[in-house]
C-alpha cells in the first residue's frame, strides 16, 4: 500500500510563519503537520510514502528524513514541484504518476491535520470501492463537500450548498487500482486539452464520479478530529482541537501569571473571572505569580477583587519575594532601590534600609516613578562595588494600549551606563520563584500547571519544573514566537477564557 502527501504550496494566508517555514513544518501539539499524516500512515501500514514538496523543500525534506528514522518498514521519498508557484495541487500529483498509476493508493493535502486512526479505518475497507473521507457533522464554506446517492459519491465541490451537502471531505483519500489508473489518464487528457497542470485534483475526481464502473463512497470519520489549516485562526482551532488531554480540574495547584494573563492593564482578560471560579469550585489552589515589581501584595490582591477574581495576598508570588530572600540570607541592612515607593516599603518592612547612600546591593525594579537622579545614582553606587540586583527579566509590560518598558529595559539602561552584567536576576523564570511553595504543599509536577503569556517567563518556568503549560497569546506571546521558539508550551489558547474546556 502506498500513499502520497501533496506538501508543495505557499501557505500565504499563514504568513508571516511561513516567510520562515513552510506549512507542513508547522506544529501542532510538538509534531508538525507533515508528522502527524506520515506517522498516520506508519500506522495504517502503509509501506511507501510519496511527498510531493515545492515552496522551502529542503525544509519538508528534513521533516521525512527524521520521522521515516522512526517508521519501521517505511520508506518516505520525496518528489520535487519545481513549478510550484504557478501550478495547482493536480500537477503534483501527476508527477507521481509513475509510481501510483493503475496502484491503490492514500492521498492526502499536506495541510490536515487528522486522528491518526482514520486512515487505518479507510485502507481495512474492501477494496472493491473507493472511498472519500469526511465529516457528516460539519458544514464549511472553506472545505470541499460531498453529495452523496445510494451510498456513492456523485459529486465533490466546494459549491455545494448545505442542504445538498452530505459532509465536508477531510483532504483525504483512498483510490483502489481502477481509479487510480482512470485519475491518471484524466488528469493528463485534462492537461493535453486545457494546455496547463493548473487545475485542482477535485476537480478531476468530481468528474470521474459520474462514471458508474467506478464506484466511490463515503467513509465517515465520525466523532474523530481533523482540522484543515488555511490561515490563523485555523491554526488555533487545531492547537486547541489536538491539544493534550489536560483536566486543569484534577491539579492541587495551578499558578497564573498576572499581566497580560489575567489582565491587561486596569482591564480583566475576557473569561478570568468564570475561570478563576470554577478551579476553585474544583477544589484547585490558585496562586498569582507576577514579575512585575512595581506593587506589594496588597494591591495585587485588592486589583483582582476590583475584578470579580477571588484572591488575598497570600496567594500572590511576586519577583520581590525572591530580591528579599536574597537580601535576608546575604544579611543586607543598606541598600539602593531603583523601584516604586511599594517596592521599597516591601524593602523596608523586613528592616532592610531601602534608600541607603552607601549600599552593598543596588536593585533595579519596574520603577513607575523612575526619575535621573534615581538612575545617577544607581549607576555610580554600581560602578563603586555595589552589588547589581534585577527584580526580574520582562523587557515590555504588556498594557491595553500596548506595551511599555519594564524592569528589563531599565537594567539594559544601567548595563549601558555601567558596563556591567546584572550579578543576580530574579523572577520568572528562575525556579525558586515557586519551590518554596511546591516543597512546603508537597506538590509534584504532575500536581501543578502555570498559565502565563510569555514563553521565556512562565512557559520556560514550567519546562525547568516539569509541569504542564497553557501560554495565552492575550499578552506577549504570538503564536509565530512560539512556532520559532524551542519552548513548547503544553496548551496554546487565544486567552485565558479558553481554559474553560480543560476544567
Amino acid at each position: 500500500m502506498k500513499a502520497v502527501i501533496l506538501a508543495a504550496g505557499v501557505g500565504s494566508r499563514l504568513r508571516p510563519i511561513t516567510l520562515e517555514k513552510p506549512k507542513p513544518a508547522i506544529e501542532v501539539n510538538g509534531a508538525s503537520i507533515l508528522e502527524h499524516q506520515l506517522r498516520a500512515y506508519g500506522d495504517a501500514g502503509i509501506d511507501e510514502v510519496y511527498v510531493v514538496t515545492g515552496y522551502m523543500s529542503g525544509d519538508v525534506r528534513s521533516v521525512c528524513k527524521r520521522v521515516e528514522k522512526d517508521l519501521d518498514g517505511v520508506t518516505i521519498e520525496t518528489i520535487k514541484n519545481d513549478i510550484y508557484a504557478n501550478t495547482e495541487n493536480m500537477y503534483s500529483l501527476y508527477i507521481t504518476e509513475s509510481e501510483l498509476r493503475g496502484e491503490e493508493f492514500l492521498l492526502s493535502n499536506g495541510d490536515v491535520v487528522f486522528d491518526r486512526s482514520i486512515p487505518d479505518g479507510m485502507v481495512s475497507e474492501s477494496n472493491e470501492a473507493s472511498y472519500i473521507a469526511c465529516d457528516p457533522a460539519n458544514y464549511s464554506q472553506e472545505s470541499m463537500k460531498i453529495a452523496v446517492e445510494d451510498d456513492r459519491v456523485d459529486r465533490i465541490s466546494k459549491n455545494i450548498e448545505e442542504g445538498d451537502a452530505f459532509a465536508s471531505s477531510i483532504d483525504l483519500y483512498y483510490f483502489n487500482a481502477a481509479f487510480s489508473k482512470r485519475l491518471f489518464q484524466e488528469i493528463e487528457q485534462n492537461s493535453k486539452n486545457e494546455s496547463s497542470y493548473s487545475g485542482w485534483t477535485e476537480k478531476v475526481i468530481d468528474d470521474l464520479l459520474g462514471d458508474s464502473n467506478l464506484s466511490v463512497r463515503p467513509y465517515s470519520i465520525g466523532e474523530k478530529n481533523w482540522v484543515e489549516i488555511d490561515d490563523r485562526s485555523d491554526l488555533l482551532y487545531a492547537d486547541r482541537t489536538f491539544a493534550p488531554d489536560v483536566k486543569l480540574g484534577d491539579k492541587e495547584a495551578v499558578f497564573f501569571d498576572l499581566d497580560g494573563t489575567l489582565y491587561l492593564g486596569d482591564s480583566p482578560v475576557d473569561g478570568a473571572m468564570e475561570v478563576v471560579k470554577s478551579l476553585k469550585s474544583s477544589g484547585v489552589e490558585l496562586y498569582y505569580i507576577s514579575n512585575n515589581s512595581s506593587g506589594w501584595k496588597d494591591q495585587y490582591a485588592a486589583k483582582l477583587e476590583s475584578m470579580g477574581i477571588e484572591a488575598n495576598p497570600d496567594d500572590i508570588i511576586l519577583s520581590t519575594d525572591g530580591v528579599i530572600n536574597y537580601l535576608k540570607n546575604a544579611d543586607a541592612t543598606e541598600t539602593y532601590v531603583v523601584g516604586t515607593e511599594a517596592m521599597r516599603d516591601a524593602i523596608e518592612s523586613e528592616a532592610i534600609n531601602p534608600v541607603s547612600d552607601s549600599p552593598s546591593h543596588v536593585v533595579v525594579g519596574f520603577d513607575k516613578e523612575l526619575t535621573y537622579e534615581k538612575i545617577r545614582k544607581a549607576a555610580l553606587m554600581i560602578q563603586n562595588g555595589a552589588e547589581f540586583l534585577v527584580a526580574h527579566q520582562d523587557e515590555v509590560c504588556p498594557t491595553s494600549a500596548g506595551n511599555i518598558p519594564d524592569c528589563g529595559s531599565m537594567a539594559a539602561l544601567f548595563e549601558t551606563a555601567t558596563d556591567q552584567n546584572p550579578d543576580r536576576i530574579f523572577g520568572k523564570p528562575n525556579e525558586e520563584m515557586l519551590t518554596h511553595i511546591i516543597q512546603e504543599k508537597g506538590y509534584t509536577s504532575d500536581d501543578i500547571a502555570i498559565v502565563g503569556d510569555r514563553l521565556q517567563t512562565e512557559i520556560a518556568l514550567a519546562e525547568r519544573l516539569g509541569c504542564d503549560s497553557i501560554c495565552t497569546l492575550s499578552g506577549d506571546a504570538t503564536r509565530e514566537g512560539i512556532e520559532a521558539s524551542s519552548i513548547a508550551p503544553t496548551v496554546i489558547l487565544e486567552s485565558v477564557g479558553g481554559l474553560s474546556e480543560f476544567i
